[in-house]
């Protein structure tokens, strides 16, 4: 396992970390082997948010039964839009909610904090000073915008180095080898991927600015449980969402080619997939979810597969 130091962030982050949005998370279950499995594969950072059902509940009480909390790098996010879409940026919203995280995560601080949405209606000013209050009072330590465009955040760190103040640090847009063609939920999410998002790829190629990476396997089109010859039965693997938003031509292709190079390899085709983001020019932190600790133990080895320039290319269709 890889780890990165972020800005602001005490211990340096496994480049792999493991999502609490699955459906284990998300009913509160107890979720100590998934924890203890990650912790196992060397990933010490776990990504949940307080809109996740129960999962900053089932956290805290695994951090409640033991010392290690010094030991992991917490991540979660505030301020999604309410029920209704009606959006929430605010300090009163972010003061709150950060609030309710930290009573259910069983901590007194959150290592690296997301604003879950954006309103471009709310001067970037007001925002990066609402959170230097909570970094300055240790609630906590890094900063940074999920679903946000590259230009906003731009505009926050702009407003930041001006004023003498933190910036955000870390971005957690979707990215992965599959091109999400439609916001899968209807409600602000954003990409990196395809033709349309190369500037913004662009952008964290230049700043080097990690990225959070949700969906890297595309809600599990490049788990491997679907093969590209059964690609017409997507929607009935995954749902109308993932047809949606990744079933498109290319993404099939794409997933043909994984499947020749993991059968190469003698790996899996979700390790093809997370080892070539692991492969490029962004500095990217994909979250992976599992529903046992076999499972993220296989996925946690995709950061140990070596993959070659011409292999990366020829999966993402470049040549």
């Amino acid at each position: 396992m890889r780890y990165v130091q972020i800005p602001n962030v005490v211990q340096p982050v496994s480049q792999m970390i493991l999502g609490g949005s699955s459906a284990r998370f998300n009913s509160g279950s107890d979720v100590t082997d998934l924890i203890e499995g990650a912790l196992a594969c060397g990933i010490n950072a776990f990504d949940t948010a307080r809109v996740y059902g129960e999962s900053e509940n089932a956290i805290g009480r695994w951090l409640k039964a033991g010392d290690r909390r010094n030991k992991i790098v917490l991540i979660s996010k505030g301020c999604h839009p309410s029920m209704a879409f009606h959006k929430r940026i605010s300090a009163n919203a972010a003061a709150d909610d950060l609030k309710r995280s930290l009573d259910a995560l069983n901590t007194d601080r959150i290592d690296i904090y997301l604003l879950h949405r954006d309103d471009e209606s709310v001067p970037v000013g007001k925002i990066v000073d609402f959170l230097n209050r909570h970094h300055e009072e240790g609630r906590i330590g890094a900063f940074g915008g999920s679903n946000w465009t590259a230009d906003r955040i731009a505009q926050a760190n702009a407003y930041a180095a001006q004023h003498g103040l933190k910036g955000f640090t870390v971005s957690s847009p979707h990215y992965s080898l599959g091109r999400q063609r439609h916001d899968p939920w209807g409600n602000g999410c954003k990409t990196i991927t395809g033709e349309k998002h190369a500037k913004e790829r662009e952008y964290y190629r230049e700043t080097r600015m990690p990225v959070l990476a949700w969906s890297s396997l595309c809600n599990s089109v490049f788990s491997g449980k679907l093969t590209s010859r059964e690609w017409g039965k997507l929607q009935k693997y995954f749902g109308i969402n993932s047809k949606w938003a990744y079933g498109c031509r290319d993404n099939r292709e794409r997933l043909s080619r994984c499947e020749k190079i993991a059968a190469e390899k003698g790996v899996t085709v979700a390790q093809i997939a997370l080892t070539w983001m692991l492969s490029g020019p962004i500095n990217v932190f994909p979250i992976i979810s599992a529903s046992s600790p076999a499972r993220i133990k296989e996925n946690a080895a995709a950061a140990d597969i070596k993959l070659p320039e011409q292999e990366y290319a020829w999966l993402d269709l470049a040549l």
